[in-house]
């Protein structure tokens, strides 16, 4: 063989050595089979690789009329809560929390009963109809929330005021640069107040049964999230929070 032959075919044996062994760009989501064939498609890579999990913590404050014993009152509320959700799929999604009603107040004919801290906690389903840009956001949620309240300059006696809530959540909105989310959400919403007021126990509930507002989130690095909301329209309210996504 003539020396210019055989410095031909070490060439191509080195470049198909180095062809061999370069790193490839594109990262594999399962196992190869004994052809050498990925066992997963890029779908389903994307799919192994979706944050999950998301947990974090939630503040807010609503303040609302609502109708209990014959009458109509001003209710303030506060809260702060601690949150977890889990997202088996890419548009399925179950969340609960749990935290402390901080304070508020509830103006009566007789005065103003103050709240003292007492617990709250929810449990939640949420399905997108729509992902991306734009997104539609199905929710419902389950919540419930106790504390006592004692009549400001009366006898020092208090009183347990349980509220029980269902909701059901429509939120519409764009994400934009993968990262900022304003939406628009309307909730529909009922449920039983129980407490206990000038000797006779009574049960009253929300004077409008309704929400509408706006929000914004906005997402770190792909793994903290922040939020805004305001609802200026029915039951008002204020919320905020911040969440690591995993």
């Amino acid at each position: 063989m003539h020396e210019a032959t055989r410095v031909k075919l070490l060439v191509l044996v080195l470049c198909a050595t180095a062809s061999a062994l370069a790193p490839s760009r594109v990262r594999a989501c399962g196992v190869s089979g004994p052809d050498g064939v990925w066992s997963c498609s890029l779908e389903e890579h994307n799919e192994q690789e979706r944050p999950r999990w998301n947990v974090g913590a939630v503040g807010a404050y609503t303040w609302t009329k609502i109708r209990i014993a014959g009458v109509k009152a001003k209710a303030e509320r506060s809260a702060a809560l601690v949150s977890a959700s889990y997202a088996p799929t890419k548009r399925l999604r179950f969340q609960a929390s749990t935290g402390v009603a901080a304070s508020g107040s509830l103006a009566m004919p007789d005065g103003i009963h103050t709240f003292s801290p007492g617990v709250s906690g929810a449990l939640g389903v949420n399905y997108r109809f729509l992902s991306g840009k734009p997104f539609l956001l199905l929710s419902g949620i389950l919540s419930a929330s106790t504390a006592e309240t004692q009549l400001r300059g009366g006898s020092g006696d208090t009183e347990r005021y349980t509220a029980l809530d269902v909701r059901v959540a429509l939120a519409f909105g764009a994400t934009f640069f993968e990262a900022l989310s304003p939406y628009l959400v309307t909730r529909v919403f009922g449920g039983p107040i129980f407490w206990r007021y000038e000797g006779k126990d009574v049960v009253g509930t929300d004077n409008y049964h309704v929400q509408l507002g706006a929000g914004l989130s906005y997402r770190i690095a792909r793994r903290v999230d922040l939020f805004v909301e305001g609802v200026p329209l029915g039951e008002r309210a204020l919320s905020g929070g911040a969440a690591t996504v995993f």
